[in-house]
């Protein structure tokens, strides 16, 4: 996600005067080589008014450094103030997936740590970003929503979500 604007009077979250790059995702290792969400190109297979939901899906490519058949779509939904993000992540292969997955939104801003919870609050403008499915960290410059070296069961899937609300 590359801007998140606000329709009442168009600022823009993650572009404030050029100084945020927009979200990431990485899967199926964070900080890695062998990332592919960030390297593999994502295909748009759904959108309407208020979503969208994006796919990756592996390739012979992916397959010599990650032997694994998955799917991981990504779908984006606006209400009112929120943004859902849910990642619904399939297991294609006969075999057991190790994967980590995360989120990153950029951040400059003064954050608030609580349970499940992590505020950032520029003064004027805020967002909460929420989850309980993802661990939530502050970073230097960066909030991380992360899921780290888990196993997804063969021939099988799951979703994971987290929530941005803008104040």
């Amino acid at each position: 996600m590359a801007h998140l604007i606000s329709v009442t009077d168009n600022y823009d979250y993650l572009g404030e005067d050029g100084t945020k790059e927009g979200t990431a995702i990485a899967f199926p290792v964070i900080n890695h080589d062998n990332d592919w969400a960030s390297k593999m190109p994502w295909t748009v297979v759904d959108k309407g008014d208020t979503r969208v939901s994006l796919t990756l899906i592996d390739t012979p490519e992916s397959y010599k450094s990650f032997p694994y058949h998955f799917e991981v779509m990504t779908t984006y939904v606006l209400e009112g103030n929120q943004v859902e993000i849910r990642f619904f992540l399939k297991n294609s292969s006969h075999k057991e997936m190790p994967f980590s997955l995360g989120f990153v939104l950029p951040n400059n801003w003064p954050t608030e740590e609580g349970i499940n919870k992590i505020s950032l609050n520029n003064g004027k403008y805020g967002i909460d970003v929420a989850s309980t499915d993802f661990k939530l960290n502050v970073e230097e410059d960066h909030v991380a929503a992360f899921i780290d070296k888990i196993k997804l069961e063969a021939e099988s899937s799951k979703t994971f979500a987290l929530t941005l609300t803008l104040k």
